[in-house]
């Protein structure tokens, strides 16, 4: 799977990003009915993340997240650039020439996760424990799955603490980026 290459060049420009900026995906939200509730982790519990210095993080979540983004940047000042010409529920080409644009993706499990694993874009993915919505295919341990081999998995410890994976994602950022 490719982004289709004309699309790839206005989508940082369309956010206003710095050519040089290290530009990272999050996605927090699952809308899966069965297990979403326990895939998704809140979006005020990303702070960890969201203060390593010098990285630019833009919303890869579907679906209307405009006030959760305002919200947060009113109550921690922490920014989430969000392009509103890219709508994956509508055009998953334009989603995928986004994610081509990103230097690294971190979500939870839904759609995002397979969209940035099948263009081979790094990605983390946050996992819940199991038997709260962790789905077979991620299997139990491990950082790894075989089928997208630029995944990386942090997992919870206990059920339904984003706590731990949040912050092993967030330690691990500071290596990733050099």
């Amino acid at each position: 799977m490719a982004a289709a290459q004309t699309r790839l060049a206005g989508r940082r420009a369309a956010l206003g990003l710095p050519a040089d900026a290290k530009a990272i995906g999050l996605s927090w939200r699952s809308g899966n009915a069965a297990f979403g509730v326990h895939k998704s982790a809140p979006l005020a519990a990303w702070a960890p993340i969201l203060r390593q210095p010098g990285l630019v993080f833009v919303s890869v979540q579907y679906g209307d997240s405009t006030a959760e983004l305002a919200s947060l940047e009113t109550e921690t000042g922490h920014r989430i650039w969000q392009d509103a010409a890219v709508d994956p529920l509508r055009d998953m080409e334009a989603a995928a020439a986004q994610f081509a644009t990103l230097d690294l993706v971190i979500t939870v499990s839904n759609t995002a996760v397979h969209l940035a694993g099948g263009l081979g874009i790094p990605t983390w993915l946050l996992l819940p424990s199991p038997g709260q919505g962790l789905l077979w295919y991620w299997g139990v341990a491990g950082e790894t799955v075989p089928f997208y081999p630029s995944l990386r998995c942090f997992r919870q410890e206990k059920p339904g603490d984003w706590q731990g994976p949040i912050a092993a994602a967030a330690a691990n950022l500071a290596g990733f980026m050099r």
